[in-house]
């Protein structure tokens, strides 16, 4: 499971960041909107390098654990706009809220491949 998570971890840490700079390009926010996604990205790509290299399980989880309560801001924060919103939330906004709905749900499934992984090897 641990490098289930490892690799999952590479490969959304990757998109993320490609995804970001798609995104904002040529209307970025104010930077720590923005910067905050790569802190993520290297966290969960370096994380899962060093478990896949066999060298530190530590940063893993924690990377996972940085997306996880990124992702839930977000989400919710979102989710919350487009409540107040009601019948007039446009639908790029609702294809964004799902999305990172959707992001949101992998890190929790990262998170707790992580933890869990961990668990099952020192067992």
């Amino acid at each position: 499971m641990l490098r289930l998570s490892a690799w999952l971890a590479i490969v959304f840490g990757s998109m993320g960041a490609v995804l970001e700079v798609v995104r904002n390009w040529g209307d970025w926010q104010w930077w720590p909107f923005w910067v905050v996604d790569y802190v993520a990205a290297v966290l969960l790509v370096s994380g899962g390098l060093a478990v896949v290299r066999r060298r530190s399980e530590r940063f893993l989880a924690a990377g996972w654990g940085f997306g996880c309560a990124m992702f839930w801001m977000s989400f919710f924060g979102h989710y919350g706009d487009m409540l107040k919103a009601g019948a007039q939330v446009s639908a790029r906004e609702h294809r964004l809220t799902v999305a990172i709905g959707f992001m949101f749900g992998l890190t929790v499934v990262g998170l707790a491949t992580a933890l869990l992984g961990r668990r099952s090897a020192q067992a």
